[in-house]
C-alpha cells in the first residue's frame, strides 16, 4: 500500500510555521470530532459562562431510562456512555429546504451513536447504530428498526431498546436536530470532502431525490450547510461511472454511516483548523447550538467541564469510530438491517468499560496457506497465550507472505494483536472486516514470527496502516490512497481507492 502525491516534494522546504496552542477549551468544544459532542460541550460552556440563556436548552427528564455511571465515578476514572441522537426533525429549517418534501412533521432517530468515553485511559470511541436495525422495541410488543423506538416514547424507549437489545449501558443523552447541524457547518463556513467521481441521492421508486444532494463535478469540494446536510442524510446515494450510468451503493445505511462518521471527522477537523482559534467563530459554534440541542437532566455543566478537562489533550487521530455488525435482509416486504451479536461481542465489551487493549474488544482469526499449518497453529497458541480466542486456524488460498488484517475501524485493535506475533507481519487495511475484527492471514513461514515483540505505534483512525515494505510520504491536497481489499478471511478481492482533501 502506498500514498501517491500530485506532486514531488522539493528539496528545499520552508520553515514550518508553528500553530497556534489551542487553548484547552478550544480542543474540549471539539475533542471527540462529532457535532451532537461540539453541542453539549459548548451547551455546558454556554451554562458555566452565561447563566441568561440557561431557560433556551431543553432538558429531557429520563428517570428510570438512564443507568448509573459505573464506580469509580470520581472525576477523572469515570466510564461514561452517551447516546447522542441526530433528530429528523426539520423545524427551524427553511420551508423550501428540499428535505421538507413529504415531511409531516415526524420526529425519528435519524442518527444514533454511542459515544463512549473512559476518563482514566484518556480514550474515546464512537459506535453507530444503523437505524435500519431491526429489533424489538422495549415496552411494546412490535418489531421495527432501531429508529422508529425514538418516534413511539422518545429518548426513554430508545435507550430502553438498545440496552435491551445490545446490553450496552446508557448513561447520558445528547440530542441535535437539523438545524443544530446546519449552524455547526455554518459557524466553520464550509467542509471539504472528496468525491472520486459525480454523485446524487436518488430515490429510484419515487423517481425524485430525498434529500436534494447533487455533486455533479468531482474532486475536493466544499459543502455549505444545507448541502452538507442533503450528503451525510443521503440513504439512495449513488456515483456516476465514466460511460454516464449511475450505480446504487447497494450498502444503504451502513455505507451511509461511514459517511456520516467521515464527514463528521473532517467538521471537527475543520473547526479546529480554521474555526476554534476564531473567537467570533467559537461564539457562533455556540449560539448555533443553544435552541437546537436538548440534553439529559442529569448532564450537568460541571459534568461536562469535567471531561472537557480530561480530554483537553485529545487529538483527532485518536478518535475510535464503529459501526454495529449487521447484514442487509428482509422484514415481510422492508428492507432491513438483521445484527450480527457474535460479531459485535467485542464491541460490546469494549462498550461495557473494557479497555482497549484488553483482548476481549478484540475478534481475531487465523488463516494460512499449504505448508504454513505449524506456523498458524503457534501463532494461535501464543494468542490463546495472551488471552485471545482465535479459534483452530482455517487452511485457504494465500500470497506467499505473512500479513495482519483489519478493517476500516479496527487500526488500533491491529496494533495490540501485532505486539503479540512480533516482528515480520505487515498489517493492512482491507475491505470485508468490520468492528475489532482482526484475521491474520499466514501465507508462508518466516524465520521468526513469535519471540521478539514488535514495536508498533498506535496508527492514526482516519488512514489505514501499511505493509512492511511501504514508506510514508508527505501527501498534498487531495492525498490517495491505495489499499488492498478483500472479500473475506481468503485475501482475495479488488481494490480500493480513499481520499482526503
Amino acid at each position: 500500500m502506498t500514498e501517491v502525491t500530485t506532486e514531488a516534494a522539493t528539496e528545499v522546504q520552508e520553515p514550518k510555521q508553528r500553530k497556534p496552542r489551542r487553548s484547552w477549551f478550544q480542543r474540549s468544544v471539539l475533542f471527540v470530532n462529532v457535532v451532537v459532542i461540539i453541542a453539549a460541550l459548548a451547551a455546558a460552556w454556554l451554562l458555566n459562562e452565561s447563566y441568561g440563556k440557561v431557560s433556551e436548552i431543553t432538558r429531557v427528564q429520563l428517570e428510570g431510562a438512564l443507568s448509573p455511571i459505573p464506580e469509580p465515578s470520581a472525576p477523572g476514572q469515570r466510564i461514561v456512555n452517551v447516546l447522542l441522537v441526530g433528530s429528523d426533525s426539520s423545524e427551524g429549517l427553511d420551508p423550501n429546504d428540499p428535505i421538507q418534501t413529504g415531511r409531516l412533521g415526524e420526529r425519528n432517530g435519524d442518527v444514533i451513536i454511542i459515544a463512549h468515553l473512559n476518563e482514566g485511559e484518556g480514550t474515546a470511541a464512537l459506535l453507530s447504530l444503523p437505524r435500519d436495525l431491526w429489533v424489538p422495541i422495549a415496552g411494546t410488543e412490535r418489531e421495527a428498526r432501531i429508529n422508529a423506538a425514538f418516534a413511539v416514547g422518545g429518548a426513554a424507549t430508545l435507550i430502553e431498546t438498545i440496552e435491551m437489545n445490545f446490553g450496552i449501558p446508557i448513561n447520558h443523552y445528547v440530542n441535535v436536530d437539523f438545524a443544530g447541524f446546519q449552524g455547526v457547518v455554518e459557524a466553520v463556513g464550509s467542509v471539504e470532502v472528496f468525491f472520486p467521481e459525480p454523485a446524487r441521492d436518488w430515490n429510484a421508486t419515487y423517481n425524485r431525490s430525498q434529500t436534494g444532494f447533487l455533486m455533479e463535478t468531482p474532486g475536493c469540494q466544499a459543502l455549505e450547510p444545507a448541502e452538507a446536510l442533503a450528503y451525510v442524510r443521503s440513504r439512495y446515494y449513488q456515483t456516476q461511472a465514466a460511460d454516464g450510468t449511475w450505480v446504487v451503493d447497494n450498502q444503504g445505511d451502513l455505507g451511509r454511516i461511514r459517511r456520516q462518521q467521515d464527514f463528521l471527522q473532517r467538521l471537527g477537523q475543520t473547526a479546529v483548523d480554521d474555526g476554534a482559534r476564531n473567537p467570533f467563530v467559537l461564539n457562533s459554534l455556540v449560539n448555533s447550538m443553544v435552541s437546537n440541542v436538548a440534553l439529559d437532566q442529569e448532564l450537568t455543566p460541571q459534568f461536562l467541564l469535567d471531561l472537557a478537562q480530561r480530554f483537553r489533550n485529545f487529538e483527532p487521530g485518536e478518535l475510535q469510530t464503529y459501526s454495529y455488525p449487521a447484514d442487509l435482509g428482509w422484514a415481510g416486504t422492508n428492507s432491513v438491517l438483521f445484527g450480527r451479536p457474535d460479531d459485535a461481542a467485542p464491541l460490546v465489551a469494549l462498550f461495557n468499560g473494557a479497555s482497549m487493549m484488553d483482548p476481549s474488544t478484540i475478534g481475531v482469526s487465523v488463516v494460512f496457506a499449504p505448508g504454513a499449518e505449524d506456523q498458524a497453529n503457534e501463532i494461535a497458541e501464543a494468542l490463546a497465550s495472551a488471552d485471545f480466542e482465535p479459534g483452530i486456524p482455517s487452511p485457504v488460498p494465500l500470497e506467499p507472505r505473512v500479513v495482519l488484517r483489519h478493517g476500516p475501524d479496527g487500526a488500533q485493535a491491529a496494533s495490540v494483536v501485532a505486539q503479540v506475533i512480533g516482528d515480520g507481519v505487515g498489517i493492512e487495511q482491507v475491505a470485508g472486516l468490520q468492528g475489532r475484527d482482526v484475521v491474520i492471514a499466514v501465507g508462508n513461514p518466516l524465520e521468526t514470527v513469535i519471540g521478539d515483540k514488535a514495536e508498533v505505534a498506535d496508527p492514526p483512525s482516519s488512514t489505514p496502516t501499511t505493509g512492511p515494505n511501504d514508506s510514508s510520504t508527505p501527501t498534498t491536497s487531495p492525498s490517495v490512497i491505495v489499499e488492498e481489499s478483500v472479500g473475506g478471511a481468503d485475501g482475495n478481492g479488488d481494490q480500493i481507492v480513499k481520499s482526503s482533501c
